[in-house]
This record gives structure tokens, sequence and C-alpha cells, in this order.
């Protein structure tokens, strides 16, 4: 999605508890609203305005905004990530801030603590203030607040802290004066009575690995696909996220041309993934990851046409993988680590990371990328060029444009044309969501004849459902695990004796 058309979309969705249109730059009120937002779930600020999203236009918009960081920066306690545009929408310039739900509330300007309340903008009840006070609480529980213990100052890298602090400076997104490493990492909750957090170590260690060895980064690149007896590179990357980002840029910043054969156009197609977009997902998946776990972990692997990048991780409830692919709120899983992520300059527009990766990929040439989020974990797969897409996940069929040929094979069948329009629905709606991986017409018309077969007798089992079918039981169960799997179907009892059952959603639509 264009950034023009990103802003118009905004701009149409009106005021709200999130969002807020000031036709000019009045300080004060917009610091207000700012503090509000960061004592709640987030929300933008669209300065240029009315209250009705007439366009009004910033002059000087790029002069007023280093003014604001600074004003905001100095005003706003304690100091949070603020991310200040100038954006172009024909011939006039907004400018749009925006903050996440902040990590350390409450927090307060001018003295007072502030609240949002559907479109107002008002100072908290004492009630609100001890909510705020009670999250904060439970917050400092996280995994990346705790103590390491045993790590001393000499374990840090403090050419790597003092080079934060001055980028931080420059780019007038710290408020922290002063060049003591100690202070700089005590400023932000990294350093706290005598004792190192997880996340400064995650941050900052020489060799963090030491205490976490999780934080390990596994690169592999495959000659074909991952059956290959032989690999291009399998190494484990070790270092703090800032070495490891550094290193994996790098890396991709060398995969240069890339050919693969189109079959269908019998012909040798070039290609190149776009650097953004993967650097992009790589920062990602160093900040949100989960670091919890020993046994998580963050993997890169490199096919021929696709890269893959996963993490242990996963997305916080109110997310889904369709949102992604939408201007979405921001939900930093780990907020110290993506604070200074923040302050090195990292992350550029919080929020809009996801659709900047879909905008490179279609730059490109190349087919939409898959975010998934599963057991085990979020994974987002880069892929070759469009000309090469066969499969429905990639190029998914709108129901109102009709079904294909393979799909009026199903209906020749016998098939109602209700089950196959609702199996294909749910199918294409599992794909979007990254719950499974793009699938064939041919999938959808047997997932749509075992549902068939399932609504005129509950209960079957899969030894049932084979025979009926005239095939073999593992062929059987891996369409009942695709039904399953965006919730076609349910099994219903014990693992021997029980059987499977049309959900309500596909009872719903067919």
């Amino acid at each position: 999605m264009k950034d023009e058309q990103l802003i118009k979309n905004i701009i149409l969705e009106g005021e709200h508890e999130q969002l807020d249109f000031k036709e000019s730059v009045q300080k004060e009120n917009i610091a207000k609203v700012i503090c509000s937002f960061l004592n709640g779930k987030g929300g933008r600020v669209i300065i240029g305005l009315n209250n009705s999203g007439t366009i009004k236009g910033i002059s000087n918009a790029l002069k007023v905004v280093e003014d604001l960081k600074v004003y905001l920066l100095n005003s706003i306690i304690p100091e949070a990530p603020i991310t200040i545009n100038v954006e172009s929408l024909g011939r006039s310039e907004l400018i749009m801030i925006k903050v996440y739900g902040g990590s350390k509330q409450p927090y307060i300007f001018d003295g007072n603590i502030y609240y949002r309340k559907g479109l107002n903008t008002q100072k908290a009840t004492s009630k609100e203030i001890s909510k705020l006070i009670h999250g904060r609480q439970n917050s400092e529980l996280h995994w990346e607040r705790q103590i390491t213990i045993g790590v001393t100052v000499n374990d840090l890298d403090q050419k790597l802290i003092q080079s934060t602090i001055r980028e931080s400076r420059e780019n007038h997104r710290s408020s922290f004066q002063g060049d003591d490493v100690l202070d700089f990492l005590a400023n932000y909750s990294l350093y706290q009575n005598g004792s190192f957090t997880n996340a400064c170590v995650v941050l900052f260690g020489k060799q963090p690995a030491r205490f976490f060895p999780q934080i390990r980064v596994r690169l592999t690149e495959y000659v074909d696909g991952k059956t290959d007896n032989q690999l291009l590179r399998d190494e484990l990357l070790e270092g703090n996220l800032f070495l490891i980002q550094s290193k994996l840029e790098k890396y991709i910043g060398n995969l240069g041309i890339r050919s693969v054969f189109d079959k269908n156009q019998w012909k040798r197609v070039d290609f190149k993934f776009p650097e953004k977009a993967l650097q992009e997902g790589i920062i990602n998946a160093l900040m949100h990851r989960d670091y919890s776990s020993v046994s998580s972990g963050v993997s890169i692997s490199i096919y021929p046409d696709s890269v893959v990048i996963s993490n242990s991780g996963h997305l916080p409830d109110d997310l889904t993988v369709r949102l992604l692919k939408t201007s979405h709120r921001s939900h930093p899983v780990n907020p110290d680590i993506a604070h200074i992520v923040f302050l090195r300059g990292l992350i550029d527009k919080l929020g809009r990371g996801t659709l900047k990766v879909l905008e490179e990929c279609e730059k490109e040439g190349l087919k939409s990328p898959i975010w998934k989020d599963n057991e085990d974990g979020v994974s987002l797969t880069f892929y070759g060029p469009r000309a090469l897409a066969s499969k429905r996940g990639n190029t998914p069929i709108g129901l109102d444009d009709g079904l294909n040929d393979g799909l009026n094979d199903g209906l020749n069948d016998g098939l109602n044309d209700g089950v196959i329009r609702g199996v294909s629905k749910l199918v294409n709606d599992g794909v979007d969501d990254g719950v499974i991986d793009g699938v064939t017409d041919g999938v959808i018309i047997e997932v749509a004849r075992l549902t068939k077969l399932i609504s005129q007798k509950e209960g079957m089992n899969t030894l049932d459902i084979a025979t009926k079918r005239g095939k073999s039981k593992p062929t059987v169960e891996r369409y009942l695990r695709t039904a399953r799997e965006v919730g076609i179907i349910e099994f219903r009892g014990a693992p021997r004796t029980g059987g499977y059952y049309l959900s309500n959603k596909i009872k719903n639509l067919i």
C-alpha cells in the first residue's frame, strides 16, 4: 500500500479513541493527547486536519517536526519512543505522531496524568491512576526486566553503548544528557540497584550467549530444499542483538541476483530479494522473539526461490496475521529492547513495517510474503517472482470472481455449490491468517468432498472416511489435518473411539 493511500485510509477512519486530528501545532494540547495514548493502548495524532478530517496542511513541516521532537521528548515523563514524520498528501504536508501503549505507565505531562475516553483527553481519576500503577508493577515481572546474575560492566560492549548515546542524541530520540554509560543504562531501566537486566545483556553484552544460549541465530542456505545432503552454509551467529543484526544485514546485502527456472514459461527468471524488506523482517524477529525460554530461537533459511525468517515468539492476542497486512497498532513484545532499537533509528515508522515489506516485494515483482503464527512460532516467508505463482494461497481467488476450472470440476462431481464456496472461503482465510500454506484447487476439492461426506454422517473416523473415499489412510489424514487447521471440522471423543464433526463455522456457510 502506498504511503498516500495509507494516510487517506487512516483519515477516513475519523477521530476515535486512538486517533486525533489537530488543525494546527498547539504543543501543549498535542502533548496531552500523546500522554493519554501512552497511558492507554497507543494511538496517532495527525496535524494539519480539522476535526472532520479536511486537509489544511502544515507549513514548514520539517522544521515543526524537529521542534516537536524536542518538546515532547522533554515534556513527557518517563521518556517514551515517539515517532514523528512528515507525510505528503497531494500538495499538502501533514505531521503524523505515533506511539504505542507505554510500558512504564503512568506517563505524566505538566504534572498531570492524562487518559483518553472516546474522543476526549482528560486528567485521569484516582481509580485510573491506581490501575496504571498496578499494570506497571506487573510489567516489571517481564523477563527482559529481570536481573542477570553475574554480569559486570566489563561484560558489556561499552563502545556500542556510547555510540547508542550519540546516535539517540543526534536524531532527537533521547532526552538523556551526559555520556556516562551506567547513567544511560539506568535511565532506560537496563541497570537497576547495581545489577544489569536481561534486556541489557541481549542489547549490549559482549558474549550474551554465555548467559542466554538461546540468543544465537541459525543461518542456513540450501542448495535446493530441506532434503539436501549438502548445504551452502549452516552456522550459528553469536553476539548481542545489534551485532547479529549487522552480520545478517551484511549477508542479505550480498545475496545479489538469483535465478530460477519457470517451467510454465520455459525460461530463466532473474530476481532479487528486496534488502529493505528482509532487513525489516530480521529486526522484527530479533526484537519481538521470545527470549525467555532456553529452547527458543531465531532461524534464517535461504532457499533458491524463498527466504524464511522464523522466531519462537507469537503475535499478541489482539493482533492477527491478517491485521499485519493493514495499518495496525504496534505491539512491542519486549518494550525495553524495542525502545533501544528505536533510539538507534532501526525502527523508522512504528507499525508500518509490515506494509513496507509488502510494498517492497511488490516493487520487485515478487509474490506477496506470507506470515504464519502457529505453535512453533512466527515465520515470514519471502517468495521468488510472481510469475511462478501457482498455488491458491499466493493467488487467491475472490469468491465473487467466480470459480475456476478446478472448482467447477468439483461441482461436476456432484458437490454442493455451498460446500465448495464455504470450504474455499475457510481455506483462503486460513492461508491469509498464516494458519496453513497455500494449497491447490485439488486440495480444496478433496477437503470439500470430505466435508460433504462428514455432513452426511457425522462421527466417522479416519478409517471410515478413507474407505468411503477409496484412498489410503495417510492421504486422508493429510486432508483432514488441513480441514481441522482451518476450522472446517473438529474431532470429538477419545482418540480411539471418537470421530469427525462439522464445525459451526462451516455449517453457517453451506
